[in-house]
């Protein structure tokens, strides 16, 4: 008898599942994904290639590196939808951005904001983000939530240089420190689907028993190392 529930399908492998112990790619059925890879020994996979939806849905774990959409991500949930490099900002929370092409036309209204410090930032060195100049961490639910959010954006293939991002404070925190932003600073863009601070998982090792969830689209994995990887759609 046949079953109609998408959680005990991809629960139980019923929608197909793969066994390797090679170092060459393995690949999902027509209109299928790898959504769960169990490790059976202590793995390092030679790729791990995210269904990359960009503004669309969510990212996952990934050996792929690439920080902005112009170089096909962005990938390992390292800077939200996009970042952008800022020259100054006021207290009334307009910040004031250095135009980069593609990158600005992904900023939208809605979008929560984190403030970077260094311009070093990178998906293999991370972000640290700067309260002085007005970093707020969202908090989402509860009594002390708070975050930054986009409220308009201007200036965009104007041909005048700089683009400007208005936001406002949500809940318990202020704009009053974005005056302190300058040329060190790094602004992050999140929205529902992408998060920052991740970094790729590139010669990382995944021990025995650990399985990930997501949605990949080719799987390497390490010769003479067992693994099995799950369809679903």
């Amino acid at each position: 008898m046949g079953q109609n529930s998408t959680e005990v399908a991809y629960g139980f492998g019923q929608m197909g599942s793969v066994f390797t112990n090679h170092a060459y790619p393995v690949y999902p059925p027509q209109d299928h994904v790898i959504i769960a890879i169990q490790f059976l020994e202590d793995t390092t996979p030679g790729s791990m290639l995210t269904e990359t939806l960009d503004s669309g849905g969510p990212q996952y774990p990934t050996t792929e590196d690439d920080e902005r959409k112009v170089a096909g991500g962005p990938d390992a949930n390292f800077a939200g939808v996009v970042w952008a490099a800022a020259t100054s900002g006021t207290a009334a929370g307009v910040i004031t951005l250095t135009a980069d092409g593609a990158s600005e036309e992904q900023i939208k209204p809605g979008q929560i904001v984190l403030i970077g410090d260094d311009t070093a930032e990178t998906i293999d060195a991370g972000i640290n983000v700067d309260a002085a100049a007005g970093h707020v961490v969202p908090i989402y639910n509860g009594p002390n939530k708070q975050w930054l959010e986009v409220v308009s954006i201007a200036g965009i293939n104007t041909g005048a240089g700089n683009v400007t991002v208005t936001v406002k404070a949500v809940g318990a925190c202020t704009t009053a420190a974005i005056a302190n932003i300058d040329a060190a600073n790094q602004i992050y863009f999140l929205d529902s689907y992408h998060a920052a601070g991740g970094t790729t998982t590139e010669s990382i090792t995944f021990p025995k028993g650990v399985v990930i969830y997501g949605r990949w689209t080719t799987f390497t994995g390490e010769a003479t190392k067992p693994v099995i990887c799950y369809f679903g759609q």
